[in-house]
C-alpha cells in the first residue's frame, strides 16, 4: 500500500485529490497538511511514502520548501504541484530534490499515473517537458537557456526582487543579510548579462517568474 501525504492549502483542492487516490485500491491517504509546519510535523508522526505537495504551500517559499522537506526526510518521495508553466520551475523543483512535476490544469489525468511512476523508483514529467529534454533542456545546469544558469537560491532571489520587495524583505524571508541579498543580486545580474533591477523584472515578466 502506497501511503500518501497531502499538502495543500486549498482544502477543496485535497478533497479532490483525496477522492482520486482513494479510487486505488494500492493507494491511501494517510494525511493532510493546510501549511509548511502542519507538514513537518505529519512527516515526523506518520510514515509516508510519497508526497503531494503545492509549490506555493502559503508559508515558506516554494522551492526550498521542496529542499527542506527532501533534507529532512531523504526517503520521501516528492510530487509537486503547481499553477506555474513546467519551464522553469519543473526543473528548478527537480534540482531541489522532487520527484515529479504536475501542472494543477492536468491533475485528474495524470496523478495516478505520476504516483505509480515515482513510486517505482523514476521521475514524472510530463510529455512535453520530456520533449525540451530531449531537445536540449536538462534536469542539471544548461548552457542554453540564461535560467538554467541561475542556482536555485538565486532563483528564489530573482522571484522575490520581481515582485517589488527590497533587500531588507527578502533577507527576512530568505533568512540572509541585505548584504548578501545584494550579492546574489549582482551574481543574478552577470548570469543573466543584465546590468541593472528594471531589466531583472523585466527578464522575469517575459519568463513567467512571478514570486512563489
Amino acid at each position: 500500500m502506497v501511503r500518501i501525504a497531502i499538502a495543500d492549502d486549498h482544502e477543496i483542492v485535497r478533497n479532490g485529490l483525496k477522492m482520486l487516490i482513494d479510487k486505488e485500491k494500492d493507494m491511501t491517504v494517510q494525511g493532510e497538511a493546510s501549511s509548511y509546519s502542519e507538514l513537518i510535523e505529519l512527516l515526523q508522526e506518520d510514515s509516508i511514502d510519497l508526497l503531494i505537495l503545492d509549490l506555493n504551500l502559503g508559508d515558506t517559499n516554494g522551492v526550498e520548501s521542496i529542499e527542506n522537506v527532501s533534507n529532512l526526510f531523504p526517503a520521501l518521495s516528492i510530487l509537486v504541484l503547481s499553477t506555474y508553466p513546467e519551464e522553469p520551475y519543473a526543473i528548478q523543483t527537480f534540482k531541489a530534490g522532487a520527484s515529479g512535476y504536475l501542472n494543477k490544469t492536468v491533475i485528474s489525468s495524470e496523478l495516478i499515473k505520476a504516483i505509480r511512476k515515482i513510486t517505482a523508483g523514476k521521475k514524472y514529467i510530463s510529455e512535453a517537458l520530456a520533449e525540451n529534454l530531449a531537445y536540449g533542456f536538462s534536469l542539471e545546469k544548461s548552457d542554453t537557456d540564461p535560467i538554467e544558469l541561475l542556482s536555485k537560491r538565486e532563483f528564489e532571489v530573482l522571484s522575490l526582487i520581481a515582485s517589488g520587495q527590497t533587500y531588507k524583505e527578502i533577507a527576512s524571508q530568505l533568512d540572509l543579510s541585505p548584504k548578501t541579498v545584494s550579492t546574489y543580486r549582482t551574481r543574478i545580474l552577470e548570469k543573466l548579462n543584465l546590468t541593472s533591477t528594471a531589466q531583472l523584472i523585466r527578464f522575469a515578466y517575459e519568463h513567467n517568474i512571478p514570486n512563489y
